[in-house]
């Protein structure tokens, strides 16, 4: 029993002594010298490279960086056009120009380091623009909120069912209680100034306008507004001279229902009918 055990234990230390034997022989294999070892790596980028193994080819040149500081310019162009790929556009950049200070336009990889250059600053425009579109389209899922509570709000205030008439019932409101009367001492017992009131039709606002005229009488005028095709963002002018304050006309920007001189009723305004626009196209 004690002769099977020994010769058992025999065995599994010449099998040990195997292993080993051929691990130590196969780590001894690639103790190359470090110059050849960083040329070892880079063949195995420039295969990975060529078959698109981009998550292979980082690897190999984060093993050559670990190697040494000083490094072969291919390295440098090789760690751009992966960067690049992987869509590590400043470290790209950085690194390509590092290859072309250290090669200058002699260098093998001169006109391929600019083309990717030139390639970086396309992508790096596209992903601006990218993060432009979805911060706006971020900001309008908010503002969406914002604009179907404020119609709400009115809806309940007004006790209709209908979003359009609500608006419509709250800008004549604020057109009402804010217009603009001339002169110092202010009264409504005396006609005066400009009166405005607006009906919603389909696809357009009509306005009409009832304007004191030096007689002592008035006129009546209407425009018209497409809502189609125009900024539903709306914007004031106050004037401290004048003592008034504009909402601009949303096609011409130019000064267009005159109302009292009272910058905050002004913006409230401009709101509504910015949510009326909005409404009406759909918004």
């Amino acid at each position: 029993m004690l002769n099977t055990l020994i010769k058992a234990l025999r065995n599994k230390i010449a099998a040990l002594y195997v292993v080993f034997s051929v691990g130590f022989c196969a780590s001894s294999a690639w103790a190359l010298p470090k110059e050849i070892e960083i040329d070892r790596l880079l063949l195995g980028v420039e295969t990975a490279i060529e078959n698109q193994q981009w998550d292979k080819a980082n690897t190999r040149l984060i093993a050559v960086k670990a190697l040494d500081d000083q490094l072969p310019s291919s390295y440098y162009y090789y760690r751009g056009l992966v960067s690049s790929e992987q869509e590590s556009f400043k470290e790209a950049r950085q690194a390509l120009e590092s290859y072309l200070g250290l090669e200058g336009k002699e260098g093998q990889y001169y006109r391929e380091s600019l083309k990717l250059l030139n390639r970086i600053e396309d992508k790096e425009q596209v992903q601006v623009r990218e993060k432009i579109r979805t911060s706006m389209a971020s900001h309008l899922v908010l503002e969406d909120g914002e604009h179907k509570k404020y119609i709400t709000q009115l809806q309940k205030l007004y006790l209709v069912d209908n979003g359009r008439d609500a608006l419509e019932l709250h800008i004549n409101t604020l057109l009402s209680n804010h217009r603009y009367i001339p002169g110092r001492y202010r009264s409504d017992r005396k006609w005066a100034g400009s009166l405005y009131q607006i009906q919603v039709h389909r696809g357009e606002i009509a306005i009409l306008e009832k304007r004191a005229d030096k007689q002592g009488g008035y006129s009546l005028n209407q425009d018209q507004v497409n809502v189609y095709g125009v900024n539903p963002y709306m914007n004031i002018h106050c004037d401290s001279v004048g003592d008034q304050c504009w909402l601009r006309h949303p096609e011409t920007g130019k000064q267009w229902l005159e109302l009292e001189a009272n910058r905050n009723a002004a913006n409230n305004v401009a709101e509504a009918f910015t949510h009326l626009l909005r409404h009406m196209q759909g918004g």
